[in-house]
C-alpha cells in the first residue's frame, strides 16, 4: 500500500490540499507598496470629507466635471489602495492611471482655470506631483516584485498524483 507523504495517509482516494499562500513580498518592495496604498487611502479620506463637508461641488472655482472627476477618485484610490495591500499588479496598474489623471487634472485646475502657478497657493499640488513622480519611479521595480509573487497562482489546483499513473 502506497503512502502519501504529505498527509500521511494511505491507500484510497487521495483529497485535494489547499492551495499554497503566495509567498510575502521582501520587506523593501512591501513598505513602498503599504506606503503607497496608505496615501492612496488618504486621498480617497481627503475626497470623501470634501464630498460629505462642502457637498458635490466642493471647489466652487473648478468646472462640474472637474468636481465630478475629483469625488469619482473615492472609489478610484480606495479601490487602488485595496488592490495594493492585496498584492495585486492591477492595483498598481490603477495607482498609475489614478495618479497620471490626478496629476493631470489638478495642474489644468492649477494653470487653465485657476491661472496661477505652482506657487505657495499650490502646496497640495505640488506635494501631490512629488508623489505621483515617485509612484511612476518605482513602478517599474514593483511590478517586478509583484510579478514574482504571484506566479504561484498560476496553476489553481495542486498537481494530483493517480494511482494508476506511471510516475515520471
Amino acid at each position: 500500500m502506497k503512502v502519501d507523504q504529505r498527509s500521511g495517509r494511505t491507500g484510497g482516494a487521495r483529497r485535494c490540499t489547499r492551495l499554497p499562500l503566495p509567498r510575502a513580498l521582501p520587506p523593501a518592495p512591501r513598505a513602498v507598496v503599504t506606503l503607497i496604498a496608505a496615501a492612496m487611502l488618504y486621498g480617497a479620506c481627503v475626497h470623501l470629507a470634501g464630498l460629505v463637508l462642502w457637498g458635490f461641488c466642493s471647489r466652487t472655482w473648478a468646472p462640474l466635471w472637474l468636481n465630478g472627476f475629483w469625488n469619482s477618485l473615492i472609489v478610484f484610490d480606495s479601490l487602488s489602495g485595496a488592490l495594493l495591500l492585496k498584492g495585486r499588479r492591477s492595483g498598481l496598474y490603477l495607482t498609475c492611471l489614478t495618479m497620471f489623471a490626478d496629476l493631470v487634472s489638478n495642474l489644468y485646475a492649477v494653470y487653465a482655470v485657476r491661472h496661477s502657478g505652482l506657487g505657495a497657493g499650490a502646496a497640495d499640488v505640488v506635494v501631490l506631483l512629488a508623489f505621483g513622480l515617485f509612484v511612476f519611479a518605482l513602478a517599474p521595480w514593483l511590478h517586478g516584485c509583484l510579478g514574482r509573487t504571484l506566479r504561484t497562482h498560476r496553476h489553481p489546483y495542486p498537481r494530483v498524483e493517480h494511482p494508476w499513473l506511471p510516475e515520471k
